[in-house]
């Protein structure tokens, strides 16, 4: 099962730079990790101190592997960045689907 992971920080406005640049550095090296399928940092459109770090890993032992790395070692420094205590999930995504989902319930919808 693929395991999801978001942590959503919300940098200092003085420290905003610093934390951009340093996450930027660490996207390339992170995605080569072994059972990493996506590790992509994307900032929030109505406040542009919000960054949303979305990871994507094939297995619960690649995502402990990649925690126990350099690279994450270097997320937990830029604590001193935040403004705030940034929020962390973990989710197990056992199915996922696409636009085939949506045409079935529309397809569902137009035959009634």
């Amino acid at each position: 099962m693929m395991i999801l992971a978001t942590l959503r920080m919300i940098a200092r406005p003085e420290r905003r730079s610093d934390l951009l640049e340093t996450m930027r550095g660490m996207l390339e090296p992170v995605r080569v990790e072994r059972g990493c399928l996506s590790y992509c940092l994307y900032e929030d459109v109505e406040d542009r101190n919000t960054f949303i770090l979305v990871e994507e890993w094939k297995t619960q032992k690649d995502l402990e592997s990649h925690i126990r790395t350099d690279n994450h070692r270097r997320i937990l420094a830029l604590m001193d960045l935040l403004s705030e205590q940034p929020e962390l999930r973990f989710n197990t995504v056992s199915h996922t689907s696409g636009m085939e989902l949506i045409e079935d319930l529309l397809k569902t919808d137009l035959s009634k």
